[in-house]
């Protein structure tokens, strides 16, 4: 055994010498800041049509590492600016407000990419705007400039985002007021994700262009999209001037971003989108409608748009481009709040047994209710029809809903849990998204069903404004229907995060998890505001872990630091408690690999004016698969408590200001004190995934799971699986981690490559 081991530590120091010498230069590229200092930076305008125009545009952006509080490691960066702020006027701002975002909630299978070429740089001032970038350039390495993957595979998911702007007054709030969905796909390798391939389109707006006056015809509101690109909106004319030709109806929208005519601007007006064969108007009424999700593509063998009304109907296409009405959904009694979320997970409480899709769930009241204390589920076929309803209270006896990580009781700080209620759906999400404010999943291992949601524990999660004393409530439910409540994340008492508010962990120097703060209400981080909430919509992975926006306060020195940030609340399956890990907060510096700029996250908000922020984060932020298939098992047990591994990946919607003559200081000029700082300042979406190695394939857990290191174990992996010819060794092409099909000495030489790199 000793004269084995010597023999493979020889090998390994052998073959790791001659990686050293044929290593070459990693990959970078994206994020993008145009030419020229300050404003009027390089975000796309909405309007321009043709092959120069922007209604379509395919480029990289590498992520860059970000470590959280817990040490844990994900990647992330923006994978779509907001479009151009169009005024006539100097302008004013860099690009639109990112209303909200969704991701689909599965990946495709391994296939083609969905262009054949995408533009990547590494240098400031190259991008994709003809007229404010300058042209990508090649470095040689087949890595920058234009990207050729004719011949390569990957994974693709769908994102999309509504945005918003005051149009040419620069008003917000009036007719003119302009709004557009941007949606597109993310596509990757399998088995190394930093870079990542974006196609990002315009897939409606409700003006013509960017110098027509007084023609906003519609005010959209965003649902969700599928891994091929089709999203689905709701349309009305809320706030738009009789004299403009407004949507006189509450229409549903499905568009296909993968036929849409980049000659076109797809105005969506009274008359109908101009874009008609990539736009379907499934649904015209005059009842209101909340923002509708759909069933994937990948899953039903088609897109099925699901959909509730005010009226309390489950809307969704039994037949294809037609929408069916019914009320089987809900329990006797039961009516429901704000817009549905739906799962490509199946639980065995809510389905039949055949033609199952997933799960659904929405906020509720129960027969003759007043307040909205429910969450109702049920089961969803392929063939678009329900089944199974069932519903879950928020318990009325103290002892059943208590954190069991701290022992917080709400009841004993904010009074009876009969007044307590779930709350993001007030105001404007009903309308303008995001999609949903439950998050479910279904755990794979114990088949359990998870669901989780805000609630409002003083002034009524019915009203609004919103109240600031918040908690996530996650309620467990078996296979034989016994439900379990428990608390996720928390504010503390009327002395906020002096008093009783859930801790946030920090590894110390010791690498032990250690307090380091807690979440504060919203008013001690933003002093004079009256409402909240603090805590935002959660989203849920596959595994159960929350992911949510939050007020907190740390324990810096001299004075406490507080601030917003992006958080996880960890899931352990065995006690049912969550414990929490900064993501990101309001102040982070990330270094831009495309750009050559850092830029500082500058707004992250779970609440607006008067009720929950749709900016925050939702069901339909996540992608729940766990991405790149065959990567890792689904099953629970070989994916440990607080491991990356569990994401499949988040959007999120921030602001970042990119330090344009790297002085350190992060000045947005179109907000005082910046004015006249060279700095560009833009809204965005922000990608974040696990962060997957391509030679990083053997771990504890067995072939193809990541333990986070490059070491021998994976080498020994790659040679036996090269040996065996396993799909396993098809890692390279060339010089790119891509599979090709073939396990020859590409695959062989640009292992060991990237085994000498660590990646």
């Amino acid at each position: 055994m000793s004269n084995a081991r010597e023999m493979r530590s020889a090998r390994l120091i052998l073959v790791a010498g001659l990686a050293m010498a044929l290593a070459g230069a990693s990959a970078q590229a994206q994020d993008s800041v145009s030419t020229t200092s300050g404003l009027p930076g390089d975000a796309l305008s909405a309007y321009t049509t043709g092959a120069s125009g922007n209604q379509r545009k395919d480029y990289g952006v590498d992520l860059q590492t970000k470590v959280t509080s817990w040490g844990s490691r994900y990647y992330i960066g923006p994978v779509s600016k907001a479009s151009l702020s169009s005024y006539t006027g100097a302008p004013n701002f860099f690009n639109h407000l990112v209303a909200t975002a969704a991701l689909s909630n599965t990946i495709s299978p391994l296939g083609a990419y969905p262009r054949a070429t995408y533009q990547a740089w590494q240098a400031a001032g190259q991008g994709v705007n003809t007229l404010r970038n300058s042209v990508p350039t090649d470095d040689g390495t087949g890595a920058f400039g234009i990207v050729d993957l004719t011949s390569n595979q990957g994974q693709t998911m769908g994102f999309a985002m509504l945005e918003f702007g005051g149009g040419n007054n620069t008003t917000f709030g009036d007719n003119e007021d302009e709004n557009n969905i941007i949606a597109g796909l993310i596509t990757m390798t399998p088995r190394v994700n930093k870079r990542v391939y974006v196609s990002r389109l315009v897939a409606a707006t409700n003006r013509p262009s960017a110098s027509a006056a007084l023609t906003s015809n519609s005010s959209l509101g965003l649902g969700g999209v599928d891994e091929t690109g089709k999203v689905v909106f709701l349309g009305d004319g809320f706030n738009v001037s009789s004299g403009d030709n407004p949507l006189t109806n509450r229409r549903l929208y499905r568009v296909d971003t993968a036929l849409r005519n980049i000659a076109q601007v797809n105005q969506i007006a009274s008359s109908g989108p101009v874009d008609t064969t990539a736009t379907r108007t499934l649904l015209s009424t005059t009842t209101n409608q909340t923002t509708p999700t759909l069933i994937p593509t990948g899953v039903a063998g088609r897109p099925v748009l699901l959909g509730a009304d005010m009226a309390n109907n489950l809307l969704s296409e039994v037949n294809a481009n037609t929408i069916t009405l019914a009320t089987t959904h809900l329990a006797s009694g039961v009516s429901a709040r704000g817009p549905i979320a739906f799962t490509a997970f199946t639980s065995a409480l809510t389905s039949n047994g055949t033609a199952d899709a997933g799960t659904c769930a929405v906020l509720a009241r129960g027969p003759s209710a007043t307040k909205t204390r429910n969450i109702a589920v049920w089961g969803m076929n392929t063939g678009g029809t329900s089944e199974n309803p069932l519903r879950f209270e928020l318990p009325l006896l103290n002892t059943l809903l208590v954190d069991p990580v701290d022992g917080f009781a709400p009841s004993s700080v904010h009074g009876s849990l009969g007044n307590h209620e779930f709350m993001n759906y007030q105001s404007q999400v009903c309308f303008r998204g995001g999609n949903g404010p439950v998050a479910l999943t279904v755990l794979p291992t114990s088949g359990d069903l998870l669901l989780a949601a805000g609630v409002a524990a003083t002034g009524g999660g019915s009203s609004v404004p919103q109240s600031m004393d918040n908690y996530i409530a996650v309620c467990r439910v078996t296979p034989a229907g016994v439900a379990t409540w428990t608390i996720a994340a928390h504010t503390g008492g009327p002395n906020g995060a002096a008093g009783s508010s859930k801790a946030i962990l920090g590894r110390d120097e010791n690498q032990n998890l250690v307090p380091i703060g807690e979440l504060a209400k919203y008013n001690e981080v933003y002093p004079g505001s009256t409402s909240g909430p603090s805590i935002s919509a959660p989203s849920m992975d596959k595994l159960g872990n929350l992911y949510f926006m939050a007020t907190i306060q740390l324990n810096t020195l001299p004075q406490p630091t507080r601030t917003a940030a992006l958080l996880r609340a960890n899931f352990d399956r065995d006690t049912n408690g969550y414990q929490l890990e900064i993501i990101t907060k309001v102040g982070d510096v990330i270094a831009g690999p495309n750009s050559t700029r850092n830029y500082q996250i500058q707004f992250l908000s779970p609440a607006d004016a008067d009720s929950v922020d749709s900016g925050g984060t939702w069901h339909s932020s996540m992608c729940q698969q766990l991405t790149y298939a065959g990567q890792i098992t689904e099953g629970a047990a070989e994916i440990t408590y607080g491991s990356e591994f569990s994401l499949g990946a988040l959007l999120f919607r921030t602001k970042i200001v990119y330090d344009i003559n790297n002085d350190g200081i992060f000045l947005d000029p179109t907000t005082p004190p910046g004015a006249g700082s060279p700095d560009q300042a833009y809204n965005a979406a922000m990608l974040m995934l696990p962060p997957f190695n391509g030679v990083d394939i053997a771990g504890a857990g067995g072939l193809l799971l990541p333990d986070g290191s490059v070491d021998g174990e994976d080498f020994i992996a790659f040679l036996n699986a090269f040996g065996a010819g396993d799909p396993v060794a098809d890692l390279f092409s060339i010089t790119q981690y891509f599979p090709d099909g073939n396990i020859d000495g590409d695959d062989f030489v640009n292992f060991l490559n990237a085994f000498a790199a660590g990646g």
